[in-house]
């Protein structure tokens, strides 16, 4: 009975998984793996979700999990290679944005952030929040919102992208942003 359970929950995580959905994804992989803790799959997407959420402590940790129960064909491995590989390489720019921001040179810290660290670490909504804030610090109110609306791209249920684009339609600077916008998607319709 509770393998079925857990191949149920594991099931119902992978479909939000692929609708990009990924919070509501991880609670139900969750309940997977609480009914079934040998339940590799259900480690390894967990495991992946949380790197997609860009929780690379909670990552590690389901894909050890994973390594750990006994199965022959484990991706867990590679996955864990992975991730201590990028963290090593990412570790100096994460410093050199930290040093950036303490001296309040946040395009420059917004410029490493993406260039060195977010092209590691493929479409973390952790990562492009911060983008997003480090942008808008910068002035750069049209990039910040294109890095929140691509956070809500693939995890529609992220609750800190919302946030800050409900905070930004209340400042200028995105309203004329938005005017902008409208104005230039008239100009296209007219052929000008």
């Amino acid at each position: 009975m509770f393998k079925n359970l857990a191949r149920f929950y594991y099931n119902k995580g992978l479909r939000l998984a692929r609708e990009d959905q990924i919070k509501p994804a991880v609670n139900n992989l969750i309940k997977a793996i609480s009914y079934s803790s040998d339940f590799i799959e259900a480690w390894n997407l967990a495991g992946l979700c949380y790197y997609r959420l860009g929780n690379y402590e909670t990552a590690k940790y389901c894909w050890v999990q994973s390594v750990n129960k006994p199965w022959k064909e484990n991706g867990a491995s590679q996955y864990l290679a992975d991730l201590r590989n990028d963290l090593e390489e990412a570790d100096p720019y994460f410093s050199q944005v930290a040093s950036l921001c303490r001296q309040e040179k946040y395009g420059e810290a917004a410029e490493v952030l993406d260039k060195e660290i977010c092209s590691k670490f493929d479409l973390s909504t952790a990562l492009l929040n911060l983008l997003g804030v480090l942008q808008v610090l910068d002035g750069k109110t049209y990039r910040a919102v294109k890095s929140w609306r691509t956070v809500l791209s693939f995890d529609k249920f992220n609750t800190d992208a919302p946030r800050y684009l409900a905070d930004m339609e209340k400042s200028l600077s995105y309203k004329l942003f938005k005017w902008k916008e409208r104005l230039f998607k008239r100009n296209d319709i007219k052929g000008i």
